[in-house]
């Protein structure tokens, strides 16, 4: 099944003549992996993600991560996508 993790981190910037500025870094990975994948190896990837976003931004304010699977229902089955 095909597994998308997006990482974003926020955080304030200095940048003259701007009284508030934000900066922000967005990674998206995607992986195909077995259904039989645990949380555990899901949040060895979204920790992964976590640690690239912030080598780009410094002291982020907030860091958030999201794992979505895409799946449908197709003659009564959970069918995943990708």
């Amino acid at each position: 099944m095909k597994i998308e993790i997006e990482v974003k981190a926020f955080g304030e910037v200095e940048v003259q003549g701007i009284e508030d500025a934000f900066k922000g870094v967005e990674l998206v990975g995607i992986h195909k992996l077995s259904k039989n994948t645990t949380l555990g190896e899901l949040e060895v990837l979204l920790s992964t993600l976590f640690e690239e976003v912030e080598k780009g931004n410094k002291n982020p304010k907030q860091c958030v991560g999201k794992i979505t699977i895409r799946a449908k229902k197709e003659n009564g089955e959970i069918v995943y996508l990708g």
